[in-house]
């Protein structure tokens, strides 16, 4: 979909809803390997994509994994949108990703040309602003907004039935701590929530820098292995 280096032969982007790819393959794999306990592990983004992906679907996503786990999601995409233009390190994530952006539209812009307002694009400064003349229209949203509504993973975790674990940071830039689903987390007993203070985005690193330790990946490993091994799934 555009993150391979090369640009996708689609006309539209990923975006932050999209579930149809990892639903595809998660089927493929439930067909391939009908006796094995499956899990999945879904970071920033990748994670609100996950968290969609189990939500939206009427077996809250037993149907596609046994046990789940995600790192540093932006639930409320509307907030995390707004907080990158806020703060001092959400703009340097901000205009890393807006280089970025800029590149793959620079790939189909003759393709694009003749969908969108290539003056517009051009103008662009800001995430939301992106999302608003880019990924919107080509996804068959009305507005960022409606974007962000549509797709924002706090909205789907009432629904969501596999064991997952929600590993977040509060001073992630990309989230305000307000935006942390404490009360959707609170009603779902399938959702543990580990909060802590620091760890930014995807930083949750102990250690020395000589030989860091890269504790989140280790925790939502143990977790799933522990889920997908236990007497519920056999």
């Amino acid at each position: 979909r555009g993150c391979s280096g090369e640009p996708n032969r689609a006309l539209a982007y990923y975006h932050s809803g999209d579930t149809r790819d990892l639903a595809l393959i998660a089927g493929i794999l439930r067909e391939r390997h009908p006796r094995a306990n499956i899990g999945a592990m879904g970071f920033s983004l990748g994670g609100n994509v996950l968290l969609k992906a189990m939500g939206e679907r009427i077996d809250g996503g037993q149907g596609l994994f046994d046990a789940a786990a995600v790192m540093s999601v932006p639930y409320d995409l509307a907030a995390s949108s707004a907080l990158l233009q806020q703060t001092h390190m959400g703009r340097i994530y901000s205009q890393y990703f807006m280089r970025s952006l800029r590149r793959k539209v620079e790939w189909k812009r003759n393709q694009l040309a003749q969908r969108l307002n290539m003056a517009d694009i051009a103008q662009v400064r800001s995430i939301e602003a992106l999302d608003e003349v880019v990924t919107a229209p080509l996804n068959g949203f009305k507005s960022a907004g409606d974007y962000y509504a549509q797709c924002s993973s706090t909205t789907f975790l009432a629904e969501v039935r596999v064991p997952t674990l929600m590993l977040h940071s509060e001073d992630d830039p990309f989230l305000p701590s307000d935006a942390i689903p404490h009360r959707e987390v609170g009603r779902n007993p399938a959702l543990r929530l580990l909060l802590t203070p620091s760890g930014g985005h995807v930083g949750f690193v102990g250690g020395t820098p000589w030989a860091p330790e890269f504790w989140g990946e280790t925790v939502a490993a143990r977790f799933l292995a522990q889920e997908l091994k236990s007497p519920h799934h056999e």
